[in-house]
């Protein structure tokens, strides 16, 4: 055995069960092999297989470092065995710089993705049967897109459920949200996408539907709050049976703009946007 290839053999064992396996794929420096894990050191990771947890608090992956990306390469990173009382994390990343998440398939767990601090992208994922959010950035710089986030919600203890929860300047663009449902037996308001803060975010060519909440919970489709110059755009939402109170699109004080929009079933279409043209309801 070369001196080279017996120093290869002992990083892999050394971080396991983040195995390093640069030399199967140029993208990657290390190989996630188990849940949970734990990431302190910058550099892609990915994912060559599927794996799931049956923890019921915590994180299935947490990301304690800056300039990380996770590539799921389409596997699945699954909290099912929790059950719907579940409070763990599918990946979290708390007061970090430059996450990116991408090509995962995240399900079971309480929120699927949690970041906060500032220019994380998260895109190309499948975000499903997470009991209360599906995701849930904060951060300026910050870009959601291309996710589809089905079958959020319905799980106990939880007031509200979000299909996508964005705060400060994170733009949310050319996502599909599909089933936000409240928790049986409760009063859940269900959103759609929400975003808090933020001065110019854009939430933009989304598709939102089947909102379901839960007693005298409430609907909304796309719901902006305490932002200014907030750009509502291109956006499709609608319900499946009407829900008293129920808001399509809604803005802060007029500090939102909306345009080319359409809402579907609402009670109310537009609360507090700016009318900016192209806007339908039915």
């Amino acid at each position: 055995m070369t001196r080279h290839l017996r120093i290869a053999l002992l990083l892999a064992v050394a971080v396991s069960p983040l195995v390093a396996q640069a030399e199967t794929n140029d993208t990657c420096t290390t190989f996630i092999q188990s849940v949970p894990a734990s990431i302190s050191t910058q550099g892609v990771y990915c994912l060559k297989q599927h794996l799931s947890t049956a923890q019921s608090a915590g994180a299935a992956i947490a990301v304690t470092t800056n300039n990380v990306t996770i590539d799921c390469n389409g596997y699945k990173l699954g909290g099912l065995a929790a059950g719907p009382g579940t409070q763990t994390t599918g990946i979290i990343a708390s007061d970090r710089q430059n996450l990116t998440i991408r090509n995962c398939n995240i399900r079971g767990f309480r929120i699927g993705i949690v970041a906060t601090g500032s220019g994380h992208l998260i895109e190309d994922n499948a975000i499903n049967n997470n009991t209360a959010t599906g995701i849930d950035v904060s951060g300026d710089g910050s870009l959601i897109r291309n996710n589809a986030v089905t079958d959020t919600g319905g799980g106990t203890g939880n007031p509200t459920s979000h299909g996508i929860f964005g705060s400060g300047n994170a733009d949310i663009r050319n996502n599909f949200v599909d089933g936000v449902i409240g928790t049986s037996g409760s009063n859940t308001t269900v959103y759609g996408i929400r975003l808090t803060g933020g001065t110019g975010a854009t939430v933009g060519q989304n598709v939102v539907r089947n909102l379901v909440p839960e007693g005298t919970g409430l609907a909304r489709g796309i719901y902006t709050s305490n932002g200014t110059k907030i750009f509502v755009d291109d956006n499709r939402v609608s319900l499946p049976a009407a829900v008293t109170g129920s808001t399509g699109y809604r803005c802060n004080g007029n500090n939102g703009a909306l345009r080319n929009s359409t809402s579907w079933g609402f009670e109310t279409a537009n609360t507090g946007c700016l009318d900016d043209g192209g806007n339908a309801s039915h």
